[in-house]
């Protein structure tokens, strides 16, 4: 109860403020307007609802009854309640085409959680990491889409696949088909090759000889179907190109200043990349096609799970333990008044 009252005091603090508690330094263009504090949680990816009313975030806190592991933030209100306990270090997050939400772990034995309907699904749901069982069957483990660390993920176009990466230093990418239920992963010279045991898809990628990458982050679907790829040991965006027979990966983005791409966003309004720098400092850059712009950076915080609603740009802050974490929304001056 003492914990709750003060993040509200907290709160209260950032959002009348004339100051900046958060620490948030913002190319002047920019404004901020906290929507929720949080102490703990370790807020990453982030995702709007199909009825545009409610941010889902994961937490990428270790499995407990206790540790959120996703939130539900509402856009207009800032009103926030707690959907789900007990995965082990929630991270990826999307959307599918039938309108589940899809919510990932990231450890080397993770799996990817479907969530039916997540509108309808009661706060405070929770999964016991050590049985498999959740509290609802609304909430269930998606074997066959393998076991490994769960952070990117993007689906086709056409509403025919799942994309997703192993966030390793020699993690390969996955393609599951939605229909067929069938795991594949990327080749380099020979395509798709099917997985045979997903729960041992590393082992069976790496049989293959699957082309491995260094630590792949988020995935982001274009307009025109291809898929960009956060590769964030080596600095660069990449591009996967699946409208082929033979997909083909390639350099999309490479920049000095890029240091640890984390988390994508494509912004169709501007025609922008947006991404997240996991670095000391941590910065929010946006890409136009021809200059890298720094719009956002924290000295200690990292910032992550960026998002897009309407001209709004969503970020967290994530902190070490005992640190005030925040969920801010970021606006174009030139938007300050439609608030």
């Amino acid at each position: 109860m003492k914990r709750t009252i003060y993040c509200f005091l907290v709160f209260l603090s950032l959002t009348s403020c004339t100051l900046n508690p958060t620490g948030i330094q913002l190319n002047p263009a920019w404004t901020s307007h906290s929507l929720s504090a949080w102490h703990d949680h370790h807020p990453d990816m982030m995702v709007v609802s199909q009825d545009k009313k409610w941010l889902y975030v994961s937490c990428e806190t270790n499995a407990s009854l206790l540790a959120p592991s996703l939130l539900a933030i509402h856009i207009k209100t800032g009103k926030q309640h707690i959907l789900l306990f007990g995965l082990h270090k929630a991270d990826g997050l999307k959307m599918a085409p039938d309108g589940s939400l899809w919510l990932g772990e990231e450890f080397k034995d993770g799996l990817f959680w479907r969530i039916t309907e997540p509108a309808k699904l009661p706060s405070e749901q929770r999964v016991n990491r050590s049985t498999l069982a959740s509290s609802t069957p609304a909430i269930m483990p998606l074997h066959r889409v393998g076991n490994f660390k769960h952070e990117g993920l993007a689906f086709s176009k056409d509403g025919r696949f799942a994309y997703m990466a192993d966030e390793w230093k020699e993690g390969c990418i996955y393609r599951y088909n939605l229909h067929t239920h069938q795991l594949k992963v990327l080749h380099k010279d020979k395509g798709w090759l099917l997985i045979r045991d997903a729960k041992h898809a590393r082992m069976d990628a790496e049989t293959l000889h699957g082309q491995y990458f260094n630590r792949i982050e988020d995935m982001e679907t274009l307009p025109n179907g291809q898929i960009l790829l956060a590769e964030t040991k080596t600095g660069r965006i990449l591009m996967l190109d699946d409208r082929s027979n033979l997909p083909k990966v390639s350099t999309w983005l490479e920049n000095d200043a890029l240091i640890h791409p984390d988390n994508l966003a494509w912004d169709e309004k501007r025609h922008w990349l947006w991404i997240t720098d996991d670095d000391k400092p941590s910065y929010l850059w946006a890409w136009d096609g021809h200059n890298l712009r720094e719009i956002a950076h924290h000295d200690s915080a990292e910032i992550t799970g960026v998002t897009l609603y309407d001209s709004d740009v969503y970020i967290n802050l994530q902190q070490n333990l005992g640190q005030l974490e925040v969920l801010l929304r970021l606006r174009e001056k030139a938007h300050v008044n439609d608030l």
